[in-house]
């Protein structure tokens, strides 16, 4: 059974992207989803450390920042909603404190593999560090993988290290390492999936990797005849729409999570999602 502080994260999400939807929906057509600047991103959470939901009475919530059209909004009614459709009391005073973190388990090895990557890849390429490995080991699983990380304190198995391709060939190494030694890789867009694919199974013996593929973000080819892109998957919705924009061209393709999640993430999960 969800608990309560789950349960009110789907709503705040659902009822928030309805009231977008809303506002968006109709209007002028300088009306937009979002601010297409960059902004500090949540390190576990979804979104931007600027937008957030906060109680501005007992009985009434507002989004802050400025990035949303909602921002700024006293918004009274959204509470008696929500309990309305999920049966369940929100007042200030029952919000869930978030636990402090436990310690990572120690890193899974695997020296050969690990000196090869060193010989082809730069410092700033690779990363062992607990946030980082943390980061990497998650989607936005609200009802499994946030609670268990935000509430319960961590998870059950997390990557064994960090990479950042930057070209196809750091790419094509990267496999042939990991078949060579017999590790496991696991690319990583945007960390925005709600299916588990970040998920590491607790029960996996081997080293696992997180290939960020974010530094893999430029488009490559516009074959404006054919209306056809050679695209590097780890641009994000919101880089690719602005480079394409600058001439003359959209992908038509706008997920809820467009300003963070990636095309190649895309790709991989069928475009699994709600859409505008």
């Amino acid at each position: 059974m969800l608990e309560a502080p789950a349960i009110i994260g789907i709503a705040v999400i659902i009822v928030f992207l309805i009231l977008l939807w809303g506002r968006t929906g109709v209007g002028s057509e300088e009306d937009v989803f979002y601010d297409p600047s960059d902004g500090e991103r949540q390190p576990h959470k979804w979104g931007y450390t600027d937008t957030r939901f906060e109680f501005d009475g007992p009985r009434s919530v507002r989004v802050t920042g400025s990035r949303y059209p909602l921002a700024g909004y006293s918004m009274p009614y959204f509470i008696p909603f929500a309990e309305e459709v999920l049966g369940v009391p929100i007042t200030p005073e029952g919000i869930m404190p978030e636990v402090e973190r436990e310690a990572l388990p120690p890193r899974r090895q695997n020296d050969p593999f690990e000196q090869g990557i060193g010989a082809v890849l730069g410092t700033d390429q690779v990363a062992t560090t607990d946030d980082e490995r943390l980061v990497h080991s998650h989607g936005q699983l609200s009802v499994d993988e946030i609670y268990r990380l935000l509430y319960l304190g961590s998870l059950a198995r997390v990557v064994d290290l960090v990479v950042y391709p930057q070209s196809e060939d750091d790419v094509r190494h990267l496999v042939r390492l990991a078949n060579e030694h017999d590790v496991c890789l696991v690319p990583y867009g945007g960390g925005t999936n709600v299916s588990g694919a970040l998920a590491c199974p607790a029960d996996e013996e081997r080293t696992i990797v997180s290939v960020d593929m974010r530094r893999m973000n430029q488009i490559v080819e516009l074959d404006e005849q054919n209306l056809q892109a050679t695209i590097e998957a780890g641009i994000n919705g919101k880089e690719l729409e602005r480079e394409l924009e600058a001439r003359g061209y959209t992908t038509g393709h706008d997920p809820d999570s467009v300003e963070l999640s990636t095309l190649g993430g895309w790709i991989a999960t069928n475009a699994s999602g709600m859409k505008k």
